[in-house]
């Protein structure tokens, strides 16, 4: 092979290094390049060095690779008879440039593809290979970039001579890139001047030369209209860019907090709290026992579960309430008449709430049979439900219950727990 015309094409790429990057390097842009060439053939094909043409049509991928699809052509003399090699090439290429952004832009290559060669009457196809570098530079104001660069290639042509396996021959391409279409969303890179924002667009070039980092811009500098979650807020400005849909939002783009206490609209389940209140995560004023009036206003704190509370939060009627000083005769149904007193303070709780609905529960001690307890305590709760109807309250709110002794409240074992066990309890078990 004629190593020593190598030598010049190797210093010719250097010696392009002062110039500019080539512009059109961003995402999405496309370019064709032109370029003529010089072969320096082989020594095993017997043939004299010669002119080339390679169009290519490119695109850039990324930040480092460019992606070309080449259509070459080719003529080399036969140095020692008459005739001449006519080969074809059709080839894809892959660029790597080594950096975008310095004063020139150097590029590996390789690439792979098929040659027809056509000499002495017999044509033969087979696989290409190449392997190379490269610069490209500016050229004009419109992007267009002066490009040069120089590649081996390698074809597995086993026709052309009989003795021979392939041919390894060096290629010096000098032409142009030029961009063409749209160039994506991302700005065109231009290295001839400053580019102060950091946003890929020259100072020369660039409408918006303070947009912010990390913003997505147009060609001419400026940020690109997005609004991804369609809040009506520019993504630049939204400080909340995962707003769920038909959500109202302030400037910001972050949901409205109508009444300020700290939870948005969306999740606040009492809108109209009022200012420096303290509120709970659902935005309401917290009610610690759950008995409907908030801490803030409770006087009683700990009422107890299922317990009915007045409008200070404290207890009306407890959710179980034994009605101590409700009293029989020994072994009788009938209420003494030291229980009335009793009984007419609970009618008139029970009529200020006619939502409630009561059970009236008999109980007994274990004195006596089960069964003689048990219809004792359905017969003293019946008199008692009849006492609290004939007191005004809805008979259709009242039920009464006889459970003898099988839930007493302490020991049986002395005089003084048989009495607490013999009890009427009124139980809520409507509201």
């Amino acid at each position: 092979m004629k190593k020593t015309t190598l030598i010049p094409a190797v210093a010719a790429i250097f010696s392009l290094s002062s110039l500019a990057i080539a512009s059109g390097d961003s995402p999405g842009q496309r370019y064709f390049s032109p370029m003529l060439g010089y072969v320096v053939a082989d020594d095993e094909r017997a043939a004299d060095n010669g002119g080339a043409v390679q169009l290519g049509i490119g695109q850039v991928i990324s930040g480092a690779w460019n992606v070309e699809l080449n259509i070459s052509a080719d003529r080399l003399d036969l140095t020692n008879t008459a005739g001449e090699y006519r080969q074809r090439g059709v080839g894809i290429d892959g660029l790597y440039f080594f950096t975008r952004g310095a004063r020139f832009s150097p590029y590996g290559l390789v690439g792979v593809g098929g040659l027809r060669t056509r000499v002495a009457g017999n044509v033969s196809t087979g696989v290409m290979a190449s392997v190379g570098a490269g610069i490209m530079t500016d050229f004009t104001d419109a992007s267009t970039a002066l490009r040069f660069e120089v590649r081996n290639r390698w074809n597995d042509d086993n026709k052309s001579v009989a003795s021979e396996r392939g041919y390894s021959d060096w290629i010096v391409n000098l032409g142009f890139a030029i961009p063409f279409g749209n160039s994506g969303s991302t700005a065109t890179i231009s290295t001839t001047s400053k580019d102060s924002d950091g946003d890929g667009v020259a100072d020369n070039v660039d409408r918006c030369p303070a947009t912010p980092p990390a913003t997505h811009v147009d060609t001419s500098g400026c940020a690109l209209i997005t609004d991804s979650d369609g809040d009506g807020i520019n993504d630049m400005h939204d400080k909340c860019p995962g707003t769920s849909k038909g959500i109202s939002v302030h400037a910001d783009g972050c949901e409205a907090d109508s009444d300020g206490d700290g939870v948005v609209d969306s999740r606040d389940r009492c809108p109209g709290t009022p200012a420096g209140v303290a509120v709970n995560t659902t935005g309401c004023e917290p009610d610690s026992d759950g008995d409907g009036v908030v801490d803030a206003g409770d006087a009683c704190l700990n009422t107890g579960k299922g317990d009915v509370v007045d409008e200070r939060g404290c207890v009306v009627i407890a959710q179980r309430v034994i009605l101590k000083g409700v009293l029989f005769r020994n072994n009788s149904v009938a209420l003494a008449v030291a229980s009335h007193a009793v009984l007419d303070n609970m009618a008139d709780i029970l009529r200020k709430h006619p939502n409630l609905r009561i059970e009236v529960a008999g109980h007994t001690d274990n004195t006596g049979s089960a069964q003689h307890n048990v219809r004792l305590s359905r017969q003293r709760a019946e008199a008692v439900r009849l006492y609290l109807v004939s007191q005004g309250v809805d008979a259709s709110r009242i039920v009464s219950k006889g459970y003898g002794p099988a839930n007493p409240v302490t020991n049986n074992a002395t005089d003084e727990g048989r009495a607490e066990n013999r009890r009427v309890e009124l139980r809520i078990i409507g509201n």
